[in-house]
C-alpha cells in the first residue's frame, strides 16, 4: 500500500462510514485514544465483539507506552524519516498478539480523530478458522447465498452479505457474537441457524421460513461441520437459498391451475343453472306485484329478500363464467386516464355514502396501454370498493396514476388497518375472503384480467392502510 499524507479533508462522518466498506482491518480514535468504530475484519482478526471492542482505548488494542498523542506523533515520525509505513503490535482477544502495518489518517477540526487502516496482518494466532485474503472476503460480499460459519464456541466468525440481509443484522454487530445473541429469533420457532450443528446435528436441503418484520423469506437451507486431522469438530457451518420467489411461482401455478378448473366447472354448468334462475326471478316479480296488491307486507318482504340473494347468487355466476374465458377478446390501445374519468363518479358516490374521502393524483400525459376498456373498469371498481369497505366509514382512498420505467402504474391506497402479512399470499386465492358476504372471487378475477393484458398486480401493506399496485406495459 502506498505512503499516505495523515492529515485530511474529511469529516469525521465520512471517516466513519468508509471505515466499514475498506476490504482491511480499521479503527476509530477520538482525540483522547478511546475506540469510537471498528470494522468486521478487525473483530475477525482479534476476536472481540462490536459491544466488547467499542468499550476499549488504543493501549486495549496495541502494545505501546505513553499517552495516545505520543504514540500517533512516534508513527507520524517514523513514517517521515523511513518512508515506510509504522508497525505495531496487535493484542488479540485470546492474549497472543501479532505484527501489523498501520496507515493513520488523522482529523484536526473540532473533533481531532484518528482512522487507522491495518492492511497486512502477520503472524496472526486468530482464534478464527478463517484468515480470508482480500478476494475471498469478496466472495463473501458477492456470493448470492446465506453463509454463516461458527467456531467451536458457536460464535459467529464470518456472515456474507446476503445472510445479513436475510436476518436483519450488520455484519460488525454478529462478528464473535453467540448465536443466542446474534439471532434471538431462533429461539422462537425458527431454528435453522443452531448450535446443534456443532454436535453433528446437520440438515440437507431442508425448507425453512424466517420472518424479519414485515418481510418473510422461503430458505432452502443445508448445514454440516468443520473436523480438524483427529475428526474432531472445530466449527461449522450454514448455507441457505433464498427461494421465495420460486415458492412463490410455485403458487401461482397452484392458484392459476384451480382457477382453470372453476372456469371449466363454470362453463358446464353456469347456463344450465342460470336458466331456472331466470325462471324463479320472473315468477318471484309476479308473486311480489301480487302480494302488494293484496296488502300482504310481509310476504313481499320475504319476496324481496329472496330476489335479491337470487341476484347474488346471478353475480356469483358471472364471476364463474369470466373465470371461464379464454383470451379471446381483441385488446385495443386504452387511455387509462380516460377510464379512471368514467369510473370516478361511481367511486366517489360510493365513498360519500361511507364517508369517505376520495383523492386523485394523476401524473398526466401517460402513454396508452393494451387492454379492454370495460374489464379495466370492473378491475378498478373491484379494487375501489374494497378499500373503501376496509376503512369502515373513515378515511382517505387515494388514486394515483403515473409512469413507471416502460409500464403505467396505477396505486390504490387505502388507510385501512391494513392485511396482516399472513393473509398477504391469499387473497388472490379462489374462494378466500374475509367478509361476511364475500364470494372470494373478485380479486382472482381482477388479477386473470390483469395478468391477461400482460400486466400484473400486487399488494403491499406496511403499517397502516394498503395498496394495490397496478402494472399494465405501455403500448
Amino acid at each position: 500500500m502506498p505512503n499516505h499524507s495523515f492529515q485530511l479533508e474529511i469529516s469525521v462522518e465520512q471517516m466513519e462510514n468508509h471505515l466499514h466498506s475498506v476490504p482491511f482491518a480499521a479503527v476509530f480514535f477520538d482525540g483522547d485514544g478511546n475506540i469510537v468504530e471498528a470494522n468486521a475484519v478487525l473483530l475477525q482478526a482479534t476476536g472481540h465483539t462490536y459491544e466488547q471492542i467499542k468499550q476499549k482505548t488504543f493501549q486495549d488494542l496495541f502494545l505501546t507506552r505513553g499517552s495516545f498523542t505520543s504514540w500517533i506523533q512516534h508513527c507520524k515520525d517514523t513514517l517521515a524519516e523511513t518512508k515506510q509505513n509504522p508497525r505495531a503490535v496487535l493484542k488479540l482477544k485470546t492474549g497472543g498478539t501479532c505484527t501489523c502495518d498501520l496507515v493513520i489518517y488523522s482529523y484536526s477540526g473540532t473533533r481531532p480523530a484518528h482512522y487507522i487502516l491495518l492492511p497486512k496482518i502477520s503472524e496472526l494466532h486468530n482464534h478464527s478458522l478463517f484468515a480470508y485474503p482480500y478476494y475471498q472476503r469478496q466472495v463473501m460480499e458477492d456470493v448470492n447465498l446465506g453463509l454463516v460459519v461458527l467456531n467451536h464456541e458457536a460464535r459467529i466468525i464470518e456472515i456474507s452479505a446476503v445472510a445479513c440481509e436475510i436476518l436483519g443484522v450488520k455484519k460488525e454487530y454478529v462478528i464473535n457474537q453467540t448465536i443466542e445473541d446474534a439471532f434471538p429469533g431462533v429461539g422462537e420457532g425458527q431454528h435453522f441457524i443452531s448450535p446443534a450443528v456443532l454436535q453433528g446435528v446437520t440438515v440437507c436441503d431442508q425448507a425453512f421460513s424466517w420472518s424479519n418484520g414485515d418481510q418473510r423469506f422461503e430458505l432452502i437451507v443445508d448445514s454440516h461441520v468443520f473436523r480438524d486431522t483427529k475428526g474432531e469438530i472445530r466449527g461449522g457451518y450454514f448455507v441457505f437459498k433464498n427461494v421465495s420467489n420460486m415458492r412463490s411461482l410455485e403458487q401461482k401455478i397452484e392458484r392459476s391451475d384451480r382457477l382453470a378448473m372453476i372456469g371449466q366447472i363454470a362453463a358446464g354448468t353456469a347456463h344450465e343453472i342460470r336458466n331456472p334462475l331466470t325462471s324463479i326471478n320472473g315468477f318471484l316479480q309476479m308473486m311480489k306485484k301480487s302480494l302488494g296488491e293484496a296488502g300482504m307486507e310481509k310476504e313481499k318482504e320475504y319476496t324481496e329478500i329472496m330476489l335479491l340473494e337470487i341476484k347474488r347468487i346471478n353475480g356469483l355466476l358471472s364471476e364463474f363464467l369470466l373465470l371461464s374465458k379464454q383470451k379471446e377478446i381483441q385488446y385495443k390501445p386504452v387511455d387509462i386516464e380516460q377510464v379512471c374519468v368514467e369510473i370516478l363518479p361511481i367511486v366517489k358516490n360510493e365513498a360519500l355514502l361511507q364517508g369517505i374521502d376520495v383523492v386523485v393524483e394523476n401524473e398526466g400525459n401517460l402513454p396508452l396501454v393494451l387492454g379492454d376498456t370495460e374489464l379495466l373498469k370492473q378491475v378498478l371498481l373491484n379494487v375501489t370498493k374494497n378499500g373503501i369497505e376496509a376503512m369502515g366509514g373513515e378515511g382517505t382512498l387515494t388514486i394515483r396514476l403515473f409512469k413507471a420505467n416502460s409500464d403505467v402504474e396505477i396505486t390504490i391506497h387505502d388507510t385501512g388497518p391494513g392485511i396482516p402479512p399472513y393473509l398477504a399470499d391469499k387473497i388472490f386465492e379462489p374462494f378466500f375472503t374475509t367478509k361476511e358476504n364475500g364470494t372470494g372471487l373478485g380479486l382472482p378475477v381482477c388479477q386473470k384480467i390483469i395478468h391477461e393484458m400482460r400486466g400484473s398486480i400486487r399488494v403491499s401493506t406496511k403499517g397502516y392502510g394498503t395498496t394495490f399496485h397496478i402494472y399494465l406495459p405501455a403500448c
